[in-house]
């Protein structure tokens, strides 16, 4: 059985993403990995090349952000990346995202106990996802209502019948037919097994950076400016963020294996807390907060609705 891994990744370091990390936590069980680099301004490429590990492939890739493209550009890197793997099966890691070594002989054994039912197109991950910092994460019924979900499709099979769907979250049949459990042509990896993500493990500055880049490649002009006038880091972080934080599981500081080991200096460097997240920005009032959210629905609908108007013709 041959495992290929692929990715694809844009600014990198100028956005704070652990994308070496990432790298080299997949590295020990794949066969290739490919990392697509797309027209960044900053040593993304030179970081990936001084990795300097044979098994690492670099394809070079624009960054043509259209109009229609919004959101879906992710999805379009992601299956540009994938047309380049060998392998019988392909591991999708995003430049946030990283597995824990003791993970690897479990997924390899689901693997290779499903390589040759080839209704099989797809292999499913829980998530544990970070939140203000490496120590602290979401419980389990606040898990979706922040970050939309708690396990997806990473491992897909490399017959060229699954490509990545939408803002890449996902992969799905050329038929349309999403890879899932629920669908019946995905395998679910063992509970203990995750991917780790770690796209708001970040410092208050830093997540505020990162999260304005998404509104403004996923988002029209219009529609981000409009939500980073609103929000002071994004609806779902500022729900939360503002509150007494017990929506947090938090982990002792000193356990560092909880981390997967490439970024565990990461984790042992942080200087910062997540009530900083509280000073960062400062709290609206009552009354302005309820205009600004109340300018942004309407104008927000309007919007969709002649985005749906538009379509239609």
């Amino acid at each position: 059985m041959k495992l290929s891994g692929f990715t694809y990744i844009r600014n990198g370091s100028t956005l704070h993403y652990p994308f070496i990390e990432s790298i080299k936590s997949l590295l020990p069980i794949v066969d290739e990995f490919i990392v697509l680099v797309c027209d960044s301004t900053d040593n993304t490429k030179e970081l990936v090349e001084n990795i300097n590990d044979s098994k690492i492939k670099i394809y070079d890739s624009d960054w043509n952000q259209t109009a229609k493209l919004r959101g879906e550009i992710h999805s379009q890197k992601t299956n540009e990346s994938l047309k380049y793997i060998t392998g019988d099966f392909g591991f999708y890691l995003q430049g946030d995202e990283l597995i824990h070594e003791k993970d690897y002989d479990d997924i390899l054994k689901v693997l290779e106990e499903n390589k040759n039912n080839e209704s099989v197109k797809g292999f499913v991950f829980n998530y544990m996802h970070f939140f203000g910092g490496f120590f602290s994460y979401p419980k389990k019924k606040y898990m979706e209502k922040i970050f939309y979900y708690d396990k997806e499709t990473r491992i897909i099979r490399n017959d060229k019948m699954v490509l990545s769907s939408g803002d890449a979250t996902g992969f799905a049949e050329i038929s349309g037919k999403a890879v899932s459990i629920e669908n019946g042509n995905a395998v679910k990896m063992p509970e203990n097994v995750k991917i780790y993500h770690y796209g708001k493990a970040l410092k208050p500055e830093y997540n505020y950076k990162k999260e304005h880049n998404t509104l403004n490649i996923n988002e029209s002009n219009l529609i981000g400016k409009l939500k980073i006038w609103t929000f002071n880091f994004s609806p779902k972080i500022d729900k939360y963020i503002f509150s007494d934080l017990n929506f947090l599981e938090f982990i002792d500081r000193k356990n560092l294996q909880f981390h997967p080991e490439p970024i565990r200096y990461l984790a042992d460097g942080q200087d910062w807390e997540v009530k900083d997240f509280i000073n960062y920005k400062r709290k609206p009032n009552a009354i302005t907060r309820f205009f600004k959210i109340t300018v942004y629905k309407i104008i927000n609908e309007i919007y969709n609705g002649i985005k749906k108007i538009i379509h239609r013709r």
